[in-house]
């Protein structure tokens, strides 16, 4: 009996011992075709990203991969067009399972460093206390999907400033992400946190962002296209930004936000895609004014998911420094006319739902919302009928003396045209009121405009421009 237990262990010895060098194979296969089919689907298509190197070296329990990409030097910075590009190269060391590196379970485990060109790298290590910029740790499942972990030590670099004579220090406390991915990355999640980044100069200019948070889940809409639906959220404890000594005409403010919030939401309705963004802060400070809580929240609706890839494949291949070009930039977007007419004719809306923010005479409430009503694509060639079909309404609120303090800081030099046009203004404003067009609630004003098939309303009242020719 003893014998036969003996051999019944060595042939499952034996049978694992073969078997394990076969499923090695078989899940380094997969995690090379689950890598190159990320390559081919997402990063070789990516308009500012140039792919210069690919190398995958599979061996029976272990593989080498490196990807090289260039990133064009004018999409970082306002430098020369012909600026050599961002060189960026990942080395991947990739483990195959059962059990890679006999250290954990799964389909493969993969360990990655993010490298530079050596003048950069150089720099790299130096201001990382020679560590890498960012290691990155993967453990694939066996269903083709994984979890990430990224983490970036502290650091602290010197670079050159905007002048021969002057420098920038940029310094962090590091970086922490960890993240899921489903199969050829269609759906995945990101989380994470920074405590601080600051950036200082010679000339004592500062900017401090603290308590960096991120949340994110996206899931591919279609595999062909770069449109993603889901959320995104972004916190800052604090973000501070000090001009440092700066005198005359173009002298600038202090600037301070407090517990800032970015959430942005994303959903699919068959063949339309609604998209959400809420922007707000429990502080904002220009100054010595305080101007929080403030709150920024945009939508644009009912936009054909299609027709919204195309557009955007379109807007990520133009040249960035053409998107800087206020001159050339409507050239550029001539050839893209047609997805825009596209969309609108398609009921997209486009809503600013919430304004709010503080003045020193009080708060200030602004909504507002466009789309066409009943559109064609031959509308956009009549600017009459194009005007009819627009429909449009907003709501505004905000305290009467912030008006005439507003129009009295234009040309403040010339004491008498400020107050002669803060009373012109206080004039019209009467007469709005008198005649309805406008609400006075203890000084604080509110009007709602309607436009809808040519015709204007405000406060529900039919406006006629030559009724404040009247008294």
């Amino acid at each position: 009996m003893k014998r036969k237990n003996i051999l019944a262990a060595a042939v499952v010895v034996v049978a694992l011992a073969a078997g394990y060098p076969a499923s090695s194979w078989y899940f380094g296969r997969q995690i090379e075709t689950a890598h190159r089919q990320i390559i081919d689907t997402q990063i070789a298509v990516l308009p500012y990203v140039k792919l210069i190197r690919y190398d995958y070296e599979r061996g029976l329990f272990k593989a080498n991969e490196t990807i090289t990409v260039e990133i064009p030097h004018g999409l970082l910075t306002r430098g020369r067009a012909d600026s050599e590009p961002l060189r960026i190269t990942l080395k991947n060391l990739i483990q195959h399972g059962p059990f890679p590196g006999f250290s954990a379970f799964g389909a493969g485990r993969a360990e990655s460093v993010v490298e530079f060109d050596e003048e950069i790298q150089k720099k790299v290590l130096e201001a990382f206390g020679g560590k890498p910029a960012a290691e990155i740790r993967t453990l694939y499942d066996f269903g083709g999907g994984g979890r990430s972990t990224l983490t970036s030590p502290a650091f602290r670099v010197t670079l050159p400033g905007g002048t021969e004579d002057s420098q920038v220090t940029l310094s962090g406390e590091g970086l922490e992400l960890s993240g899921e991915f489903a199969r050829g990355m269609t759906q995945y999640s990101t989380r994470g946190d920074a405590p601080r980044f600051e950036v200082v100069d010679r000339e004592g200019r500062r900017m401090v962002l603290t308590g960096l948070k991120i949340d994110a889940q996206h899931q591919r809409l279609f595999p062909d296209e770069l449109i993603f639906v889901g959320s995104q959220r972004f916190s800052l404890d604090g973000l501070e930004i000090d001009p440092g000594p700066n005198e005359g005409e173009d002298e600038l403010p202090k600037f301070a936000l407090k517990e800032l919030k970015y959430d942005v939401q994303a959903q699919a309705s068959g063949e339309f895609v609604d998209e959400s963004a809420r922007i707000g802060a429990a502080g904002l400070r220009i100054g010595e004014q305080e101007h929080g809580p403030v709150a920024y929240d945009f939508s644009l609706k009912h936009l054909h998911a299609r027709t919204l890839g195309t557009l955007t494949r379109k807007l990520l291949a133009m040249d960035p420094e053409v998107l800087r070009n206020q001159e050339q930039l409507p050239k550029a977007l001539e050839p893209m006319k047609a997805d825009f007419v596209a969309l609108a004719v398609n009921g997209a809306i486009l809503s600013i739902d919430r304004v709010t923010f503080r003045l020193p005479e009080g708060e200030v409430s602004f909504n507002a919302s466009f789309r066409m009503n009943d559109g064609k694509a031959e509308d956009f060639n009549n600017p009459l009928r194009l005007f009819g079909k627009l429909d449009t309404t907003a709501e505004l609120v905000l305290p009467g003396k912030s008006i005439g303090a507003l129009l009295s800081n234009i040309d403040a030099e010339d004491e008498e045209k400020a107050k002669n046009r803060a009373e012109a203004a206080d004039e019209i404003i009467a007469k709005l009121v008198r005649q309805d067009y406008v609400t006075d609630d203890n000084g604080i004003l509110g009007v709602r405009l309607i436009f809808s098939k040519g015709q204007l309303l405000l406060n529900d009242k039919p406006f006629n421009p030559m009724d404040l020719l009247k008294q």
